[in-house]
């Protein structure tokens, strides 16, 4: 196996973009493999990827004290993305003290330790900023490792959301949790 140090992890660039629309396209055609989904995309339809990139390219370059941010970190095998992580902040200036959090890694590179070393550099980037209290996220049903990965990491269940996707004709609860970072 190779040593999950020989993976470079780094905050990304809009000179990242492309790469990373190329992974995340990939993984949105993993989600609903073998009847687990961590994707809100449906198959049946093209992915939105021109959509994406512009919405990215708006969120990325915004500071953190404006409502709408996000940044990305993506895992690199040499010069390619085989996974990446984000946090977003809330639509308005109340929400601020809270991000959302997603990762996804390509099949090939799970169960390496590297969702979790990824997890624990945002979280100590979210440390860093005093004005980020909470990371949230939402684990679908039916994604148990996800979900142990997270609560290894810290992350606490808050609530179940029925019924919170409907991708491809498949109803999918989602499980809500969440990590204090500054409070």
């Amino acid at each position: 196996m190779r040593p999950i140090d020989s993976f470079n992890i780094r905050l990304l660039t809009l000179d990242d973009l492309d790469e990373w629309l190329k992974q995340c396209e990939i993984l949105s055609s993993e989600s609903g493999e073998n009847n687990v989904y961590f994707g809100a995309y449906s198959i049946t339809e093209p992915y939105p990827t021109e959509e994406i990139k512009k919405n990215t390219i708006e969120r990325w370059i915004k500071t953190t004290d404006t409502p709408g941010w996000r940044r990305a970190w993506g895992i690199f095998d040499s010069d390619r993305i085989i996974g990446s992580a984000d946090i977003a902040g809330g639509d308005l200036p109340t929400s601020l003290h809270r991000v959302d959090f997603g990762i996804g890694i390509m099949k090939e590179y799970r169960n390496l330790g590297l969702g979790s070393k990824l997890i624990n550099i945002i979280i100590d980037w979210c440390k860093e900023q005093p004005s980020i209290y909470w990371i949230d996220l939402g684990v679908f049903s039916g994604n148990d490792v996800a979900k142990l990965v997270f609560e290894k990491n810290g992350f606490k269940e808050i609530g179940y959301k029925e019924d919170a996707w409907l991708v491809d004709g498949n109803s999918i609860g989602e499980t809500v949790m969440t990590i204090p970072v500054n409070n």
